[in-house]
């Protein structure tokens, strides 16, 4: 699969100085299937909001997200995890916001993991643009902000996703000569 431009859905959403963009081609839509995308700090309130405004954010956070293990990263020769939410997932372990006609039920404000990435990126455009996203959810850690409260609510709860490396395997498995 090539890399391409795609269309931008909202030209005023950015976050970390990118474009949002939008694809629905089966590629993309796989993500939704097998690995929703993860959530950075902004999109908690953006999210809740959206759903059930004035609910208390863990209340929401119980009903719609889970604690992932999250990305692992290196730095300094050191490989360690940054944990992050995701959106929760159905029995068949599809996104929770993918609705029966294989749409999404939150696409205007979709997470960061779902709205800026798609099978067509480039790892050169990917990588920056998820190493950004997880500096802002490392940031919340280290402020022990509202981000890692919830991770840790839901992690003590038992409601955890799967390692994201899980999902990656069974994207490739649903791949087309799978790869």
């Amino acid at each position: 699969m090539g890399t391409q431009p795609l269309p931008l859905i909202d030209p005023c959403r950015t976050e970390f100085g990118c474009p949002r963009t939008v694809c629905a081609c089966p590629g993309c839509s796989a993500g939704c299937r097998h690995l929703p995308g993860y959530l950075v700090p902004a999109d908690l309130d953006r999210l809740r909001t959206h759903l059930a405004p004035g609910e208390e954010l863990l209340a929401w956070a119980r009903n719609c997200l889970l604690a992932s293990p999250g990305a692992l990263v290196a730095r300094g020769g050191t490989l360690f995890r940054i944990p992050t939410l995701v959106p929760a997932r159905r029995p068949d372990g599809a996104c929770l916001f993918l609705t029966e006609d294989g749409r999404c039920a939150v696409h205007a404000v979709a997470p960061f993991g779902c709205a800026f990435f798609d099978a067509h990126q480039a790892a050169a455009e990917a990588g920056p643009r998820s190493a950004a996203g997880l500096r802002a959810v490392l940031a919340d850690w280290l402020a022990g902000g509202p981000y890692a409260a919830a991770w840790r609510a839901l992690d003590a709860e038992g409601l955890r996703a799967p390692p994201p490396e899980v999902g990656r395997a069974l994207l490739r498995q649903a791949r087309p000569g799978g790869g």
